[in-house]
């Protein structure tokens, strides 16, 4: 019994400690951005938001819940720079990689960006990606990912804004 306890105090005093660097508010995972207070378009508004222009909420259709408790988009664990970094809640050992176009869609280096050993995206993978999980070489991506359900449109807006070099301006 007095073995039992102290392993229970030991493991709270563990999940305690894990919790500590962790922002468990509604905002954007971990702190690290405040959201725009306006968008150029539909893409960027799901991007940053993860609800399109006509209001409408972009859905999960699977994955790990967790990022809707953090904000429910995008920019929730790749953030606003798009560089990625994030450590994802409850995994903190697996880290959100950088969307940036160069990431995405350019000369790939698994080491660097943080993608895995797989070809570079094309707009069609990318489409896959975001839907079914899976990567360009036919892979699951890890399970912290979320599989989203949007719109044609929707999901048409989303990939033009990952394709474009946006540096986010809170001016316009």
């Amino acid at each position: 019994m007095r073995q039992l306890r102290i392993l229970l105090a030991v493991g709270g005093l563990t999940f305690t400690g894990l919790l500590v660097g962790c922002d468990m508010g509604m905002g954007p995972m971990m702190g690290r951005q405040a959201l725009p207070s306006s968008f150029e378009n539909n893409g960027e508004r799901i991007y940053f938001t993860g609800t399109s222009a006509s209001g409408r909420v972009i859905t999960l259709s699977g994955g790990h819940m967790h990022v809707r408790m953090h904000g429910g988009s995008c920019a929730s664990c790749h953030g606003a720079d798009r560089q990625g970094g994030t450590r994802m809640m409850p995994w903190f050992w697996v880290v959100a990689p950088a969307i940036t176009p160069e990431a995405l869609f350019g000369n790939h280096d698994a080491q660097a960006d943080g993608h895995g050993d797989h070809q570079a995206y094309t707009v069609a993978s990318l489409r896959r990606a975001i839907i079914e999980g899976i990567d360009p070489s036919g892979q699951r991506l890890d399970d912290a990912m979320p599989r989203w359900s949007m719109s044609g449109q929707d999901l048409g807006d989303l990939l033009e804004y990952l394709q474009g070099d946006h540096k986010h301006d809170d001016t316009h």
